[in-house]
């Protein structure tokens, strides 16, 4: 009982653009074919790699990028940087810029990409450690997410049947981009933080940080119904369904809640994105953070699709150095001390 409510906890973290975003409006084009996208995204492939950072916090008592600099130095720090970029700047730029845009524009009519540029900028700042009092409460009012998802579902139910999905519609580009929302950015450097410092309960804190993505994907699963359920079309199909199931003073709510949560995800990434890029290229953090906000936004012009396609490459090779990093702190035997 202990785990349940650390691992909601952290799933709600964790909700970002590939749950409420590109996985609902992926499932009002393909139907039900996008079940099985979730459950090798999130279920196979996410809560494995989720498993192998979080115990590499345990075995090490560190966050990831110092294991990193412990094992290979500056040159591998900054390896992982630009690798962990390569998905953290599209991911932010899909969550951040197109998605947190457009939910600005539809309930304030403000041109997208002004409002991409605003939310981008906004994001910049809270990670720079201004509006501390706003952080706040967006993190406490991103948990009414969980509720209203439900409230949906509720609402929802019976109205599309949940039934079992054609495995050979599965779209792997689909897979590898939400995959890479999982390789990279602070995902795997949360697991890894969240187990070290819980290494005093052992291999429960692997536990915890994969009962939180097996979470995240169960509620995957719930926005990608509610959208097949209530017929609506993206951008932000779960933004819509809300409208049509709550009317349109439920739907501006929800889509306030909605902004918190990308916020809470946001902040933390964006200070990720800085510190990675203060690596990379030497510059302080604040001069950094500014570049890192200015490359999403200019990543959003990319467009939606070449996003996720450049996720789906990169996420292969985020993965295969965050399982190389896990190898080597096996084969050197380095402990927490």
């Amino acid at each position: 009982m202990w785990m349940l409510l650390p691992a909601l906890s952290l799933a709600v973290v964790h909700i970002a653009g590939d749950n409420a975003g590109v996985v609902p409006d992926a499932a009002a084009r393909g139907g039900a074919g996008v079940y099985l996208v979730i459950v090798l995204a999130y279920t196979v492939l996410g809560a494995g790699l989720t498993g192998v950072s979080a115990w590499v916090g345990v075995r090490t008592g560190a966050e990831l990028t110092v294991v990193v600099r412990r094992l290979f130095g500056v040159r591998g720090k900054m390896i992982f940087g630009l690798v962990t970029l390569g998905i953290s700047i599209p991911a932010s730029a899909l969550t951040g810029g197109y998605f947190a845009g457009w939910l600005v524009h539809s309930q304030t009519g403000v041109p997208h990409m002004a409002a991409a540029a605003l939310c981008l900028a906004a994001f910049t700042l809270l990670a720079g450690g201004y509006g501390q009092e706003l952080r706040m409460v967006a993190n406490y009012s991103s948990f009414f997410l969980v509720p209203a998802i439900i409230a949906m579902l509720a609402l929802a139910a019976g109205d599309a049947p949940f039934r079992p999905w054609p495995a050979a519609d599965i779209d792997w580009l689909l897979v590898l981009a939400l995959f890479g929302y999982n390789a990279g950015g602070m995902r795997p450097a949360l697991a890894a933080e969240t187990a070290a410092c819980m290494t005093r309960r052992g291999g429960r804190a692997v536990a915890l940080t994969v009962a939180a993505k097996l979470v995240e994907g169960a509620l995957t699963l719930v926005m990608a119904y509610i959208v097949i359920a209530a017929g609506t079309a993206g951008p932000l199909a779960l933004a819509a369904a809300a409208e049509k199931l709550f009317g349109a003073a439920g739907g501006a709510a929800f889509a306030a809640i909605l902004l918190c949560a990308f916020t809470t995800t946001m902040v933390p990434a964006m200070a990720l994105n800085g510190r990675h890029l203060a690596c990379c290229t030497g510059l302080a953090y604040w001069p950094a953070l500014a570049l890192a906000g200015a490359s999403a936004y200019l990543a959003t012009f990319a467009g939606y699709q070449a996003l996720l396609s450049i996720m789906a490459v990169t996420a292969v090779a985020a993965a295969v150095f965050i399982v190389y990093t896990a190898v080597m702190v096996h084969k050197k035997g380095v402990n927490h001390q």
